[in-house]
Order: C-alpha cells, then sequence, then structure tokens
C-alpha cells in the first residue's frame, strides 16, 4: 500500500464529537482527489498473478465467477441444498425460495428510464430494483436446480433491461445525485446475476455473446452514475466503490476494479472509527451506519475472490484487530444490547452481510463473538433493496 494511504490511516483518529468527524472530510476529499483518476496506468509488478495499479493490487486476470461467489461456493451452494441433510446453507436455500421473485413466472418489466425517489421507493426504482434481485434469484435457482426455466427467467430479464434502458432521472423534490446513490447499490446485483449467467460451469447457461455485449452497455450506464457517488464521505462512497469493483471484475476492467477497491480501502477508517463506533450512526439511525458495513463486507469478500485480503485485513499500526472487525462488533453490541453511542435494540439486521462477514473472519482466525451471537439469532439472511441479499444460503456455516 502505497505511503500517501499510510498517511490516510495516521489521521484518521476516532473522533469523539461531531467536530471531530466533520474534520476528516477535507483530509478525505484531498487524497481522493490525489489517487481516484480514472486513467490508472501500471506502477509495476507485485507478486506473481498481480500487479501494483494506483494504490491497490489487481490481478493480472480475474478470477470467474468471482463477484460474491466462486464456482467452488456455487458447487457447495448447490451440494447443500440439495443434501436430504440438514443444514445452515439449506435453511438459508428457503429464504430464496419463499422470495416470489425467485419465482420462473415472475412478470418483469424493462423500463427506458427509472426516474428514483429520494428517501422512498417510487414504482419505476421498485421495478428496477425487484427485477434485478428477481433476475440473481433465478440465477441461484438454477445452479441449484438446473432448472432452465429458471435460467431462462434470468436471461429475459437481463436481456430485456440491456436492450431497453437508457436513464435515470429524479422525482420532483429529489435531488438529482440520488441517480448515483441508487445505480451504485443495485449495478453489483446485476452483474452478480449476470456472472452466474455467464460463467457458472464454463458458460453453461449458453448466454449468447451478442446478449452479454449489449449486455455491458447497461452496465457502462449505470457505472456512469454509480461511480460519482465516490466522492461522498459516508455510506454512498461505500456502495459507489463497491459497484466500481463488481463492474471491473465482470467486465475484466482493471481500472475500474482499481479505482473502486483504492476508495474502498480509503473508505475503512472513515466509515469505521478507531474505537469501533460505525460512521453515521451517532448522527443518524440504526439504518446508514449498516449501509457501510455491508458495502465493506461485501467488497472485502470481492477483493479476497481476486487474491487480496486487505479490506478484511486493514488494521493500523498500533491497533490489535481490524477495523471491519471493530466495526461489526460495534453495531452487534448496538443491536443487541443498546451499548454504544445509538441503542438499536428493535432494529432490523439489514441483509447482505451477516454470513459474509462470520464465514471472512472465522476463515482468517478474528474473533467476532457478538457479531457472530447477533447472526445466528437473525439468521437466515433474506433480502434488501439496497444491497444483495441471502448470504446464508451462499456463505452460512454450521460450525458456531
Amino acid at each position: 500500500m502505497g505511503p500517501a494511504v499510510g498517511a490516510l490511516r495516521r489521521a484518521s483518529i476516532p473522533p469523539c464529537s461531531s467536530r471531530g468527524r466533520k474534520a476528516l472530510a477535507p483530509l478525505a476529499m484531498a487524497l481522493l482527489a490525489a489517487f481516484s483518476g480514472h486513467s490508472l496506468a501500471h506502477d509495476g509488478a507485485g507478486a506473481a498473478g498481480e500487479r501494483i495499479v494506483g494504490q491497490v493490487k489487481v490481478p493480472d486476470t480475474f478470477k470467474h465467477p468471482g463477484i460474491f461467489a466462486t464456482q467452488t461456493r456455487l458447487d457447495t451452494f448447490r451440494a447443500a441444498a440439495n443434501s436430504s441433510n440438514p443444514s445452515v446453507m439449506k435453511t438459508g436455500y428457503g429464504a430464496v425460495t419463499a422470495d416470489s421473485r425467485s419465482s420462473y413466472d415472475y412478470q418483469h418489466h424493462a423500463l427506458v428510464d427509472v426516474e428514483v425517489v429520494g428517501g422512498a421507493s417510487g414504482p419505476e426504482e421498485a421495478r428496477y430494483k425487484n427485477d434485478a434481485m428477481a433476475a440473481y434469484l433465478n440465477a441461484l435457482r438454477w445452479v441449484k436446480t438446473g432448472n432452465h426455466q429458471h435460467r431462462d427467467r434470468a436471461v429475459m430479464i437481463l436481456n430485456d433491461w440491456a436492450r431497453t434502458f437508457r436513464s435515470f432521472s429524479v422525482a420532483p423534490g429529489t435531488n438529482a445525485e440520488q441517480t448515483q446513490l441508487e445505480a451504485a447499490w443495485m449495478l453489483p446485483v446485476w452483474v452478480s446475476a449476470a456472472e452466474i449467467i455467464r460463467r457458472y460451469n464454463n458458460g453453461q447457461a449458453g448466454w449468447l455473446s451478442t446478449d452479454i455485449n449489449t449486455f455491458n452497455g447497461f452496465v457502462d450506464r449505470q457505472y456512469s452514475h454509480a461511480e460519482k457517488a465516490r466522492t461522498r464521505v459516508n455510506n454512498w462512497a461505500v456502495s459507489a466503490a463497491l459497484a466500481m469493483m463488481a463492474a471491473g471484475v465482470y467486465q475484466d476492467n482493471k481500472a475500474r476494479y482499481a479505482a473502486g477497491l483504492q476508495r474502498m480501502t480509503e473508505m475503512i477508517p472513515l466509515s469505521v472509527f478507531a474505537n469501533g463506533e460505525v460512521n453515521e450512526l451517532r448522527d443518524r439511525d440504526c439504518v446508514h451506519p449498516q449501509y457501510n458495513l455491508q458495502g465493506l463486507t461485501q467488497g472485502a469478500e470481492m477483493a479476497t475472490i481476486q487474491g487480496d485480503t486487505s479490506v478484511w485485513l486493514y488494521q493500523p499500526q498500533g491497533e490489535t484487530k481490524p477495523r471491519l472487525a471493530k466495526g461489526l462488533e460495534y453495531m452487534a453490541k448496538s443491536l443487541r444490547l443498546g451499548r454504544g453511542v445509538r441503542d438499536c435494540r428493535g432494529a432490523t439486521m439489514e441483509a447482505g452481510y451477516m454470513d459474509i462477514a462470520v464465514n471472512g473472519y472465522m476463515n482468517r482466525g478474528v474473533a467476532i463473538p457478538n457479531f457472530q451471537t447477533l447472526a445466528k439469532e437473525r439468521r437466515p439472511d433474506k433480502g434488501s433493496m439496497q444491497f444483495l441479499g441471502w448470504t446464508t444460503a451462499t456463505h452460512g456455516r454450521d460450525d458456531y
């Protein structure tokens, strides 16, 4: 990691007041201006199979499937879901089949323009999100069952949206920037579905190359909005970074992946302070801080699949636990016990990170006991209208 990122770590002292938190913003924006260009040149070779691009490591060749689930993980999910033996993954698959969007009879409707609503969900925004989730759920059910009707439904949704969609707009009274956040949230979901259809079992689904090329344009149109949210210093930037990484992996685009991973790395100490407090928990509510953790956790998993554990293990000098692990524990204590800067007892645990986080840190020997207890209490993980959910089905484990 480059020296300037090290400077970010040293400067990220946990704020104890709103004044301290606000003081981080100019520093973050200055570093972002220095690092976040789109034309990222190779600075030199790293370890075997990777290069240093900008300030982060990028594989010479992306691993596929490689957004949030590898071929091995999808095969493990399939075996568990089809087994007669009970398991946490099988329970998680029950949440998939219980969702009506997972049916091959699901009726999608692609739109030319999607109007988004700030702080709510209008009918067009809901259609855009529900269809993305339906594509993923049907792709997952195709992996489990081999039923071509699920495959065909997923392909139809992907193709119709790719051929139809052209733009976002905003409802009256909604800031124009809201399109950035909505695109950042859904782009990883769309490409997760597409990654399975395109790459599982070496392209067994038979998705046509012409349709894949058309879908790339759909990815590009969403990316042009999503990446603009990276300049925020809150959950918007984390979501943007995740979308940039996901588009980079799916499209084998090293510059996009590197820009996303770089911004994700910069956002770790701005999202989780040294004492574990999660950004936006003190000043907002019990939901938005979880958006930070969802994005960081999913980004950590994606980077790990591509050979880089730095998001999981980001740990400034002198600290005894990775920052993301601290944030997960802090949020768990707030949700379970009401401890910390906000009492979140009774609040929802947002979908999309519980089982990925437990699996990621158990694999690395990092203790997160409060978060593990919370995840065990709240699973199976279901769906979200912001991030890809159903992580119990794909990442659940029985050994805790």
